[in-house]
């Protein structure tokens, strides 16, 4: 298995590298063993529709580069078409 460092305000730590998530998801993975629980896949489904609008909006007022809008826009597609389940633990 590769892993990749990932930064926060608490320091480095390894993550998965065929995972998505980053430093504070792998923090409470490794931390928090309270349940077995996902979070639901509506609530998925809202943010990544609420994320992708931002996304389109913040573009157009200038205050996200094209390139940075169109990654998260097809992300959140992805999310939508629910190719990224496993992401979200």
């Amino acid at each position: 298995m590769q892993f990749r460092i990932e930064h926060d305000t608490m320091g480095e730590i390894k993550v998965d590298d065929s995972q998505y998530w980053g430093a504070q998801t792998q923090r409470s993975l490794e931390n928090f063993k309270i349940g077995t629980e996902k979070m639901p896949k509506e609530l998925i489904g809202a943010f990544a529709k609420l994320k992708r609008s931002l996304a389109v909006v913040n573009h157009k007022l200038g205050k996200l580069s094209l390139e940075k809008s169109q990654a998260i826009i097809k992300a959140c597609d992805c999310i939508l078409k629910g190719e990224l389940c496993g992401e979200f633990p």
